[in-house]
């Protein structure tokens, strides 16, 4: 998202002097068209290199209710029994280290797993009892490569951050997700930044993401390609998930590298294959099922079908479409956006007899909305403009608690209209999400 001055005047990527050997950001800057350097984000970087990252998230669906995947990303080889696979990041964030594997867990009961001296508690709900979550998409808090306009009027990084910590200091919240376009970040080090503001508790719960255009291109198109995009790359390991790449392998690795995007024949579309992006796994009563909208629904369609019949055979109340694009482009095709992914979704006949359980979640345009009555949801404003919906910051719980499928906006703020996060924050630090419902809106509420 660059300014219509940028656009107009270097009309990029072409006008670029690429014989200076600058960034896309330092450039921009050299041309007096971007911010000069966040000396915050840049205390932050330093702050937060050589410390050890812990991701827990939920084992793919057909490994067992009872199996979680932990994973360590630190700068260095991490010694532990519980990891198979110890290797340097493959082709983008390459100073970062990954140590993954796969871990039984009992469920209904806490299981305690010590990293780095520190303590993560691990409670996966008993299987088919309501839960509840927090969904983001879209969340911004650095304009290094992208603008993030309401990065400081809403303090995003803070809020965002404290929301999560308060919540996860209760026992009434099981997971947390960004759908897409994960901090606007190309090279890895703002990410790490955020993540190192999480408690051990919020690392504790069940993580899940799907890549946005911009984890791929971080200009947000191929259009706008450059070779220091990731690409998917850095995405896909920093964020230690469990795909069908990770039981397809041959070997131990979690993920397919086959597509080097420094290879000669290199380009834009030189992504990773899906499967190291489609996942679905299990949160008591909800299955979720993830996937790249920068892939084909046709490349995915085994993957569908092989979800929809461990959604089936689980018994699941509720299923939940994880995706990031809600139209086509910025490197989208049509059957990838979320809307039309469902569509083709509830017509395989192994998905039929579960379509009137799911329902769908996605961001990539910036706004915060009920996109289709009790199904579809958006939930992209969290820190990017948009001019639909005027500067709109909140965040969304999903609870299939007592037999329902509900969900609650909570309105942290509109930009020049209010600004509810102190008390919301306030709120959720003493009594925990479910018990401050009463400052949110509800968007949804019917039987399961």
């Amino acid at each position: 998202m660059f300014t219509p001055e940028i656009c107009s005047e270097l009309n990029f990527p072409d006008a670029v002097d690429t014989s200076l050997g600058l960034s896309s950001r330092n450039y921009c800057r050299r041309m007096q068209k971007c911010p000069a350097e966040d000396a915050e984000l840049t205390a932050a970087i330093a702050a937060s290199l050589g410390v050890t990252d812990v991701r827990i998230t939920r084992a793919l669906g057909k490994r067992g209710y009872d199996k979680v995947r932990v994973s360590v990303i630190s700068n260095a080889t991490y010694a532990n029994d519980m990891f198979t696979y110890q290797q340097p990041f493959q082709y983008r964030w390459t100073d970062k280290v990954l140590s993954t594997g796969i871990v039984s867990v009992t469920p209904g009961a806490t299981t305690t797993l010590t990293i780095g001296g520190q303590a993560y508690n691990i409670r996966l709900p008993k299987e088919n009892e309501g839960v509840r979550g927090i969904i983001l998409a879209d969340p911004c808090f650095q304009s290094e490569w992208i603008t993030c306009l309401y990065k400081s009027k809403f303090h995003t990084k803070k809020v965002h951050t404290s929301f999560l910590n308060a919540a996860f200091a209760h026992d009434d919240v099981s997971y947390w997700q960004i759908l897409g376009d994960n901090f606007y970040d190309q090279d890895g080090f703002a990410t790490s930044t955020w993540f190192a503001e999480l408690s051990s508790a919020t690392k504790s719960g069940f993580f899940s993401t799907v890549p946005g255009n911009h984890d791929f291109w971080v200009h947000g198109s191929p259009r706008l390609y450059t070779s220091k995009d990731q690409l998917g790359n850095g995405f896909m390991q920093f964020y230690g998930q469990d795909v069908i790449a990770s039981v397809a392998s041959p070997t131990a690795a979690p993920y397919d590298f086959v597509n080097n995007p420094d290879a000669q024949s290199t380009n834009a579309e030189n992504l990773p294959p899906a499967s190291n992006y489609f996942f679905y796994n299990k949160v008591g009563n909800v299955v979720f099922i993830g996937f790249s909208g920068a892939h084909r629904y046709a490349t995915m369609t085994d993957y569908v079908r092989e979800a929809c019949d461990y959604a089936v055979s689980s018994q699941a109340d509720s299923v939940f479409l994880l995706g990031h694009w809600n139209n086509l482009g910025d490197g989208a095709d049509a059957d990838a956006t979320v809307p039309n992914f469902y569509q083709e979704m509830i017509k395989e006949p192994s998905c039929q007899p579960i379509a009137e359980k799911i329902r769908y979640f996605m961001g990539h345009k910036h706004c915060n909305l009920i996109t289709q009555k009790d199904i579809g949801f958006m939930v992209g404003a969290q820190g990017m403009s948009d001019a639909q919906c005027g500067g709109a910051f909140g965040i969304p719980v999903v609870d299939t608690t007592e037999g329902r499928f509900r969900v609650y906006y909570f309105p942290l703020a509109q930009a020049d209209q209010f600004d509810n996060s102190e008390e919301i924050l306030a709120c959720i630090q003493q009594h925990g999400v479910s018990g401050c419902y009463q400052l949110a809106t509800v968007w949804a509420d019917v039987p399961l």
